[in-house]
């Protein structure tokens, strides 16, 4: 019988620019694999180091053959990033029993033939895949899709090193078998269950879109949806690729505030006395929000596409489509009648269920590949 403590066990992830989910489950993955070192591309930023200060993020670039050549391709967007972690020599870290990698270009890595690599996956490449269409549909992005079915090829090259996938829902187990004919074991991100569903809920007024301010988290629609209401709205997380005008439009209302970067125990008093969350992101992979939503008691009204589509209902929200007109509606029909979330729908997202799944998948398969092809 195998047991983690038996194990040597790494952890890599693509590349960490900002504190967002992705971090977070790679961090949380490090944590419950007892590891203290996280490998990485480049150097986190300073907001990262201080959301995780007690673990390692180690740059690979350092170990790598003409290191300020590779510097240069890391800081290229993804082009290089195939190249980059397939250069890196495992057996210079130990090298591990197991390796699991986050991210689609850590995929890449050559592992030694004694180490079984599981990939924890958040989802296929989308601009290759599912959104490919949307995001190349004019100028000046049309021209990048020579370079994109270049990447595509390359991604498609690059799956058969994998030795079995993890994926972050049912949503992204389907993507994997779409596009890469793989099947996976779904593993949701782990969500601090146990430290929301402990706050008092108090509903309040004000309505709440938690992170990061970008287009495809349909932010804009949610700004033109609350200039038509007379209810309050607070937008909390970093900005992204949303225009000047939109953060303009919030500066500028009455209703709204954009309160930026906040602290854990913040968010946590803000979920649970928000009057509701507002959460319209397009065609999300998981969805962290909605399921903190839940577990603070706070009602989601929810984009229906992605996973949320799949667990939000009457019991811990509303749906709507995306649409300036849909998330108005949405806010209208729960003003009719408000409520709070059943906080029991978030249990099976709690960190104890996520890490106790992971450590007997690492554990099982580990065992599987050794009774198969010995050590």
């Amino acid at each position: 019988m195998v047991s983690l403590a038996d194990l040597d066990v790494a952890v890599a992830h693509w590349g960490i620019d900002s504190p967002g989910g992705a971090e977070a489950v790679a961090v949380a993955l490090a944590d419950a694999l007892d590891c203290d070192r996280v490998y990485t591309l480049g150097v986190p930023d300073a907001g990262t180091r201080e959301a995780y200060p007690d673990v390692e993020f180690y740059d690979v670039l350092e170990d790598v053959a003409l290191e300020p050549l590779r510097r240069v391709q890391a800081d290229l967007d993804r082009v290089f990033e195939y190249a980059l972690w397939e250069d890196v020599d495992w057996r210079e870290y130990g090298p591990p029993d197991v390796l699991v990698t986050s991210g689609a270009t850590t995929r890449a890595v050559i592992t030694p033939e004694e180490t079984l690599h599981l990939n924890y996956c958040h989802s296929p490449a989308r601009t290759l895949y599912d959104r490919y269409h949307d995001r190349t549909s004019d100028l000046p992005s049309l021209l990048t899709r020579p370079v994109l079915r270049y990447l595509r090829t390359r991604d498609a090259a690059v799956d058969a090193r994998v030795d079995g996938y993890l994926a972050n829902s049912e949503v992204i187990a389907r993507r994997l078998w779409k596009f890469h004919d793989r099947d996976a074991e779904v593993l949701y991100p782990p969500v601090a269950v146990e430290a929301l569903t402990a706050l008092d809920r108090e509903r309040g007024e004000r309505y709440l879109h938690l992170g990061r301010l970008d287009r495809e988290k349909g932010v804009p629609e949610v700004v033109d949806a609350f200039e038509h209401l007379d209810h309050p709205i607070d937008f909390v997380g970093p900005r992204g690729d949303v225009s000047d005008d939109t953060l303009d439009r919030i500066d500028r209302a009455s209703n709204m505030r954009n309160l930026g970067f906040v602290s854990v125990d913040e968010k946590h008093r803000l979920l649970a006395e928000s009057r509701a969350v507002v959460f319209n992101g397009v065609a999300e992979d998981f969805g962290i929000v909605p399921v903190e939503a839940i577990a603070a008691g706070s009602a989601c009204l929810a984009r229906d596409e992605g996973f949320p589509s799949l667990f939000v209902d009457g019991e811990v929200g509303l749906r709507h489509d995306g649409s300036v007109r849909g998330v108005r509606e949405a806010v209208e029909r729960f003003e009719a009648d408000p409520f709070d979330a059943e906080r029991s729908r978030a249990d099976p997202f709690s960190e104890d269920a996520f890490e106790t799944q992971l450590a007997e998948t690492v554990t099982s398969r580990y065992a599987a590949f050794v009774e198969r092809f010995g050590r």
